[in-house]
């Protein structure tokens, strides 16, 4: 039997003679649970939202034929209420078979728009950025395009979405469900189309709810990730579920590493220095041909000190408990976390041997992990090989590349970030942007030196796992940068 009821995290209490709703969404910029109210709610709606709170209501109660005109206004009220209720996200839409509670649709948001199985004859397709997540219930099906979850709590209904791979009509649908589900076929069509989750397949024979993201270029994994980093709602319920961080202090901000030998860079020291600020904007640009002079450790020091130094070890929210340990830097980084390091494949360098080394921002210095490795040399290789696919590398051939005098590889602590941002599920998110501003600082930095600049688009953390010998979960690389004398 199709119902509704309310989803969990909805409270409903009284005052006085009004309802009030606690609903389970808030918002990033406000953290209190939304709420609304029935004023001078009557007897009807009262026993509306009591049934909505226990065993449910019928899906089709509030559009049987009323026998009285005051029964109809009655019954045309509570059904635009629940209307109402369905599309504030407060509501579990649910088909029961033999089997107890076959399928529902979950909210995770308000705007869910109910669709009703169309008449005509259609056919029906999975979103391509549908996923799928086991769950205690069964089968979570989700997408980024709809605010709501599909769960799947019958396991006799998991072929039906094999099925959806392909067009199906409404009798194929039919045909695939259960016996006792196949009554209910078209409300099952309907939650399909309402969870987002499947559309009416197209002339492009895509569902038609993918047709604009399909247009624009994006997939799975990047329209899921922004979905989830840029939300404004957030759910408390789905919260609570989330993996709680262990209750431990939060990582420091300087980490000790194992080296092999320390090399101090020299104090930043800049002579001459004529071009303005300005100007540096206006020349930046990606340099990829290098002069046969290499870059010498003094430029290589002033690059770093300018970039990536640590002025100041400072304590932040220092009132709260969950304090933790913040850096100041030339570059900015969300909550003076700084959980990105820099670690450098030296190529050649004057006054620098060749090796893998990590930057430490507090000293000043350089600590060499390894010899000019296999890896590295790897990590060397794709950076030429990079340069050779660039659009704006026109006058490069395939082949012809140069390998730069140091590939600067950007490494995030992700502890530092998960610390604090576990729950909101910025952490990824907010390293990203930390790495984005490293970027144009060291572009700024390089262009003052006169150093020839370029970030890379890709590398590899394998690579950089094997180089180091740090275990990709502690830490893993997010970007790389290539530096060398211009030609």
């Amino acid at each position: 039997m199709p119902k509704y009821l309310f989803r969990e995290g909805v409270d409903v209490s009284t005052d006085i003679n009004d309802i009030v709703i606690t609903t389970p969404y808030a918002t990033r910029s406000n953290p209190h649970r939304q709420t609304f109210r029935f004023q001078n709610a009557k007897e009807p709606l009262k026993k509306l939202l009591a049934a909505l709170s226990k065993e449910g209501v019928k899906s089709n109660q509030y559009l049987e034929l009323p026998e009285t005109t005051e029964s109809a206004a009655t019954l045309l009220e509570l059904g635009l209420q629940l209307k109402n209720l369905y599309e504030k996200g407060l509501l579990i839409h649910a088909i029961d078979g033999y089997n107890g509670r076959a399928i529902c649709l979950l909210p995770m948001k308000p705007g869910i728009k109910q669709q009703p199985c169309p008449d005509n004859e259609k056919a029906f397709k999975l979103s391509k950025f549908a996923s799928i997540h086991p769950c205690f219930e069964g089968l979570d099906v989700t997408t980024p395009l709809s605010p709501a979850t599909l769960r799947l709590q019958d396991h006799r209904l998991y072929p039906l979405i094999q099925k959806l791979l392909s067009p199906c009509t409404t009798d194929i649908i039919r045909n695939v469900l259960p016996e006792d589900l196949r009554i209910h076929h078209r409300e099952l069509i309907s939650l399909l189309l309402s969870s987002g989750v499947a559309g009416i397949c197209n002339a492009n024979h895509n569902a038609d709810i993918d047709q604009e993201a399909i247009e624009a270029g994006w997939n799975r994994q990047d329209l899921s990730f922004h979905q989830q980093t840029r939300r404004h709602i957030v759910d408390f319920k789905s919260q609570e579920s989330l993996p709680k961080p262990i209750d431990r202090k939060a990582p420091p901000a300087k980490h000790q590493r194992i080296i092999l030998s320390t090399v101090s860079l020299p104090k930043p020291s800049i002579n001459n220095q004529k071009t303005n600020f300005y100007q540096v904007i206006q020349q930046r640009q990606s340099i990829r041909a290098y002069d046969s002079n290499p870059v010498s450790a003094e430029a290589l020091g002033n690059l770093l000190w300018y970039s990536m130094h640590t002025r100041e070890e400072i304590l932040c929210d220092p009132a709260l408990p969950r304090s933790y340990e913040g850096l100041l830097r030339p570059v900015a980084s969300a909550g003076g976390l700084h959980s990105i390091e820099l670690y450098l494949c030296i190529h050649q360098c004057i006054g620098i041997s060749p090796g893998f080394y990590h930057y430490d921002s507090f000293d000043h210095s350089l600590g060499k992990i390894s010899d000019l490795n296999r890896p590295c040399e790897s990590m060397l290789e794709m950076a030429v090989n990079t340069t050779c696919r660039a659009p704006q590398a026109s006058s490069i051939s395939p082949g012809y590349g140069q390998r730069p005098d140091i590939l600067i590889v950007m490494a995030t602590r992700y502890e530092r970030n998960a610390s604090l941002h576990s729950e909101t599920g910025l952490a990824y998110a907010l390293i990203l942007k930390d790495a984005g501003s490293l970027y144009q600082q060291l572009y700024l930095v390089a262009t003052a030196l006169q150093l020839a600049p370029c970030g890379l688009s890709f590398g590899s953390s394998e690579l950089f796992e094997q180089a180091s010998g740090i275990s990709s979960k502690a830490e893993c690389s997010v970007g790389e940068f290539m530096i060398g004398n211009p030609r």
